[in-house]
């Protein structure tokens, strides 16, 4: 029974497993924007960015630091100090007449000032601190913290780029993955058609009524749709592959689509007056990553402006020092405490024009941005201008093509009809077939002209994000 149930559960999971492997294109791209490497990428840039500002921002906070120093020394460091005492004493002596066994000092008596060494410092030392330092103010912190708030602006608009890129690399190759699965069902009917005309004119040909030329010729295309089939079977493969890549799917593992190419035609070709596409230069993240960029060399600019400005920092310190021969001889000196509270400013003077370099290439970037920013706005008008025709273009080439499909399918079938019943030739069946698969070929690469003009138009309008 146990035995039993583990076959279930295993059928089961092979269930879920083969579901998971079909995508609509919805399922697609959502599968693409969760494991796609650069959408990883930018979302950790976009993380990374909300640190920087941290960091940032912690420049600004009051810092506190802790030391401890012990120092050992095993040669006292000394100083030469001249003796001032002695010629102090005796000149008191002399100024007060004081006498001698040898008679009154004189200042001729005076001896010279003396110089010795002497240590001020006990043989071993420790010491405790503790200091904080907090800045009060300083334009350049400010503004430069603003800036980091707007990189992290940036970094997300730099998250919607990346997925419209992916959004429309998934489209596209999901789509083309759409027209080659169509062209192989297009293949597989005319494979069908021309075996069972291939079966009935063997038949005609064996009752006598055919030429064995007709045959040969019907057995000719036969194998040249074998051969294309066998080709657009590589090609479906490649498309495959192409949509895994895309999707950052595991090439290993099976994939397989549920679109169908002529249903989402068909919802392009609702709309009988065709496209008229608003231009809104905000819903492109290109637009946006640009005005973005530009704010924050703007607020650089000013950042570096304070350069100008003083900034000042407070402080405050506290401190005990025990300085002993023996560190741990309780009879000599204890710990002496020391304590400071202060403020330091920052104040510039002059800097051989480093600042005044800086503001100036600051500006430089900021007027090539700008005409940057300028030169998208007009190539994005452009694009959707040409899109928009491009998609209007290809709906009245679809509806010409169907119309020339849905002829030369009557052509054919009227052609073999005659030639059953004797009153047409092959010649005109075999031409009838090259005009059919012509058109088939005409009508598969307007459909997917279609879809690719609309795929373009909603890249340059910045719908694709809203897919």
């Amino acid at each position: 029974m146990q035995r039993y149930g583990l076959l279930i559960y295993f059928l089961f999971a092979m269930t879920l497993i083969h579901a998971q492997d079909s995508f609509t294109l919805t399922e697609a791209i959502d599968y693409a924007l969760e494991h796609h490497s650069k959408i990883q990428i930018a979302k950790l840039d976009h993380d990374n960015s909300k640190w920087q500002y941290k960091e940032a921002k912690s420049i600004g906070m009051p810092r506190i630091n802790g030391n401890v120093d012990y120092n050992y020394f095993y040669q006292l460091p000394q100083s030469p100090v001249q003796d001032f005492i002695s010629p102090a004493v005796y000149g008191v002596l002399v100024g007060e007449r004081v006498t001698t066994e040898n008679g009154v000092i004189t200042p001729s008596n005076i001896p010279d000032a003396q110089t010795f060494n002497i240590a001020f410092q006990q043989k071993q030392s420790l010491n405790f601190g503790l200091k904080g330092e907090v800045l009060v103010f300083d334009g350049n912190f400010l503004k430069g913290l603003k800036a980091a708030k707007k990189f992290i602006d940036l970094s997300a608009k730099q998250v919607k780029l990346s997925e419209q890129e992916i959004i429309s690399n998934v489209t596209r190759a999901y789509q083309n993955v759409l027209v080659v699965k169509r062209n192989i069902d297009i293949i597989n009917n005319n494979i069908d058609n021309i075996t069972n005309a291939l079966r009935e004119t063997r038949i005609i040909y064996e009752n006598g009524f055919a030429e064995e030329l007709d045959v040969d010729r019907l057995q000719l295309s036969l194998e040249n749709l074998n051969i294309e089939k066998e080709k657009i079977n590589r090609l479906v493969e490649v498309s495959y592959n192409l949509l895994k890549y895309q999707m950052a799917y595991p090439m290993s593992e099976g994939l397989t689509i549920e679109g169908d190419l002529e249903k989402e035609v068909e919802l392009l070709l609702i709309n009988p007056a065709g496209y008229i596409a608003e231009i809104d230069l905000e819903k492109r993240p290109e637009h946006q990553l640009l005005i973005q960029a530009l704010d924050l060399d703007q607020a650089d600019l000013t950042r570096i402006k304070q350069g100008y400005i003083p900034s000042v920092s407070a402080k405050v310190g506290y401190g005990q020092t025990l300085s002993r021969n023996g560190l741990f001889n309780g009879n000599e000196a204890g710990f002496l405490g020391n304590g400071s509270i202060g403020l330091s400013a920052r104040i510039p003077i002059y800097d051989g024009g480093f600042t005044k370099s800086k503001i100036e290439q600051k500006k430089i970037e900021i007027e090539k941005r700008e005409i940057e920013l300028n030169e998208f706005d007009r190539a994005m008008t452009l694009q959707v201008i040409n899109a928009q025709q491009s998609l209007n273009n290809a709906r009245s080439s679809i509806s010409a093509a169907k119309r020339a499909l849905t002829l030369n399918e009557k052509i054919y079938s009227k052609s073999k009809i005659k030639y059953q019943e004797g009153v047409g030739s092959s010649i005109e069946v075999t031409q009838a077939e090259g005009s059919l698969y012509q058109s088939q070929a005409q009508y598969i690469n307007s459909l997917f002209d279609l879809i690719t003009a609309k795929t373009d138009l909603d890249i340059a309008t910045g719908e694709v994000l809203d897919y």
